[in-house]
């Protein structure tokens, strides 16, 4: 384990990576519950296979880093569970197509399915033992099952991929909803604690209105997005395939890699929303301002 405790409460450290959280790292919780470790999510500076429960926030292959090789449980929310179990399942949600991609990054996250993963639910408490509980906090929008977890007695709310970045929020998923997302922020807003955590690299957060500040900025990009769809529209670009590469969601210069399917999928969610509130037409696939 390559890892940096930063500590976040008496039971409760943070694992922080080498990169500092950075995507394709992670920086997961760690809680010690009586005589039991227990991780909410993995990463790529670390082996899952010690702890004696991993609690995953939601699918994705940077949270999932070598769950497949524990012996013992892994839990997941039970609409995320699929692409957990199945391979195929996960290309599917991602709505990527098929390719070498595919062998990259199973090895690069050493990715390997589950397919008895465990489920649970939204209105789920984990007791966890030595009088340390973990409430799930549902927060879809970035994937159907995302959730956070509060840490009781601590006071440690762990944001997962609400991730407060300056970048935003994505929700490029098959199942992904901009309508939760914006949800979901409004629920982060009111949860009280006395730490706020994200799994990459911002924060940890212990002024409520500096993790509040920071709430309002990372949600304001869909604004931001929105606008920019308007202008499009306004322009004549009247589908999501027009509006790649245009400043939606990725600024010019170098793309990662997927960055042309998530922006459509962003554009996707963003005219659909339109459409919705009156702001928009779609006429038969080509979108037209209200």
């Amino acid at each position: 384990m390559n890892a940096r405790r930063r500590p976040l409460g008496p039971n409760v450290d943070q694992l922080v990576g080498p990169q500092g959280g950075r995507y394709p790292d992670g920086n997961p919780l760690q809680i010690r519950a009586g005589e039991s470790v227990i991780l909410l999510d993995s990463a790529t500076h670390l082996d899952p296979t010690a702890a004696d429960l991993l609690l995953l926030s939601h699918f994705h292959e940077d949270y999932v880093v070598g769950a497949g090789r524990r012996t013992g449980p892994v839990v997941v929310h039970e609409k995320d569970a699929g692409p957990v179990r199945d391979w195929e399942a996960f290309v599917d949600e991602m709505g990527f197509a098929r390719g070498a991609w595919e062998a990259e990054m199973r090895d690069a996250f050493d990715w390997a399915p589950i397919p008895d993963v465990s489920i649970y639910t939204d209105d789920e408490v984990f007791d966890l033992g030595g009088g340390v509980t973990a409430t799930v906090i549902p927060m879809p929008g970035h994937a159907a099952g995302h959730c956070g977890f509060l840490i009781e007695p601590d006071g440690v709310l762990f944001l997962a991929d609400v991730d407060l970045s300056a970048f935003g929020p994505l929700y490029s998923d098959r199942s992904a909803s901009l309508g939760d997302m914006r949800r979901t922020v409004a629920i982060c807003a009111q949860v009280e604690a006395r730490c706020y955590a994200t799994f990459h690299h911002k924060g940890p957060f212990s002024d409520r209105a500096e993790y509040r500040d920071a709430l309002a900025k990372y949600a304001s990009m869909m604004d931001v997005r929105e606008a920019r769809v308007v202008e499009l529209l306004g322009a004549g670009r009247s589908r999501a395939d027009e509006m790649v590469g245009e400043g939606v969601l990725y600024r010019p210069g170098p793309r990662p890699l997927f960055a042309d399917h998530m922006e459509r999928e962003v554009c996707v969610k963003h005219l659909e929303d339109l459409v919705s509130r009156g702001l928009a037409v779609d006429e038969g696939g080509d979108f037209r301002l209200a």
